[in-house]
C-alpha cells in the first residue's frame, strides 16, 4: 500500500491530472451538510470535500436527494459520489469505496423521556428485540455491523420504523409515531440544542458503536468512476487526516 501511495504521489507531482467535475448526491443533514443563510451548501462534509478539491484538479456539483435515492443513483450512474457511507457486499456490486476514511462517526439511540421506563432493559441494540418500543432509523443506513446483522432478525426489524429523511425523526417522536431513533452523536445532539421542544422531550440514551468509531467512506459509482481515480482521492484523504486538517475541521463543530 505504501508503494501505491508513493507511486500516486509521483504521478500527482509529475503529470497534470485531467480536471473533472463530479456529481455528489446529498441528503441534507444538520452539522454535516446543510444550506446556510446564503443558500450555499455548508457543514463538516462540505468542508471535507472542499479540502479534497484543494488537493486535486476536481470540482464538485451537488444534487439534493433523499438517502435511498442517493444509493439508487450511485447504482445507476446518475451521480458519481456519495459521502460518508458504510461498505456492504450489496453496495460493492455497483460501487467502489475509498480505502481511507472520509469521516468517523459515533451513533446513539435517542429516546423520549416519557418512554425511558420502556428502555430500562436496553443496554445494547439487540436488547431492543424484547423491549416494547418502536425505533426510527434512516432507510438504507448502516449504523454499525451489529445493526446490519440484526436487520436479518425479524423480531428486531419489527421494532424499526424506516424513515426516508432523518431530520424528521425528532418530530416523529413528538407525534408518538416512534419512541426513539438512531442518529449520529454530533447531529443528534445538535437537533436537541437547536429546538427547545426536542430538548425538553428527547434525551441521548446509549451509544451504538462506542468501541468501533465507525469510519464512513467515499462511495463511487462503478459506472462513472475508475479505480485509478479512487486511488487519487485516497491520497488526498490520507493527507487530510495525517496533516491535522481533518481534526481542525471537526473541531469547528
Amino acid at each position: 500500500m505504501l508503494r501505491l501511495f508513493i507511486f500516486i504521489h509521483l504521478i500527482l507531482m509529475c503529470l497534470p491530472l485531467q480536471a473533472r467535475e463530479f456529481v455528489i448526491g446529498l441528503n441534507e443533514r444538520d452539522v454535516y451538510r446543510f444550506k446556510n443563510e446564503q443558500n450555499k451548501w455548508a457543514g463538516i462534509d462540505i468542508e471535507l470535500i472542499n479540502a479534497i478539491a484543494n488537493k486535486t484538479p476536481y470540482t464538485f456539483k451537488y444534487i439534493e436527494m433523499t438517502w435511498p435515492r442517493v444509493l439508487k443513483s450511485v447504482e445507476r450512474g446518475e451521480i458519481d459520489i456519495a459521502l460518508s457511507t458504510s461498505v456492504t457486499e450489496d453496495r460493492e456490486k455497483y460501487a467502489l469505496f475509498s480505502n481511507e476514511p472520509f469521516r468517523y462517526s459515533l451513533h446513539m439511540l435517542f429516546v423520549r423521556k416519557s418512554k425511558l421506563k420502556s428502555f430500562k432493559s436496553v443496554s445494547k441494540l439487540s436488547d431492543l428485540i424484547n423491549a416494547p418500543v418502536t425505533i426510527g432509523a434512516l432507510r438504507g443506513a448502516i449504523y454499525s455491523d451489529a445493526y446490519q446483522h440484526l436487520l436479518n432478525n425479524d423480531a428486531f426489524k419489527s421494532r424499526i420504523a424506516f424513515i426516508d429523511n432523518d431530520k424528521r425523526m425528532p418530530n416523529f417522536v413528538l407525534k408518538g409515531r416512534v419512541d426513539g431513533y438512531i442518529e449520529s452523536e454530533i447531529e443528534g445532539k445538535a437537533y436537541l440544542t437547536k429546538n427547545p421542544a426536542f430538548e425538553k422531550e428527547i434525551v441521548p440514551f446509549i451509544y451504538l458503536n462506542k468501541e468501533d468509531n465507525i469510519s464512513g467512506k467515499l462511495m463511487f459509482s462503478k459506472k462513472t468512476v475508475s479505480q485509478d481515480t479512487v486511488d487519487i482521492f485516497d491520497v488526498a484523504l490520507k493527507e487530510i487526516h495525517e496533516s491535522g486538517e481533518y481534526q481542525a475541521i471537526m473541531s469547528k463543530y
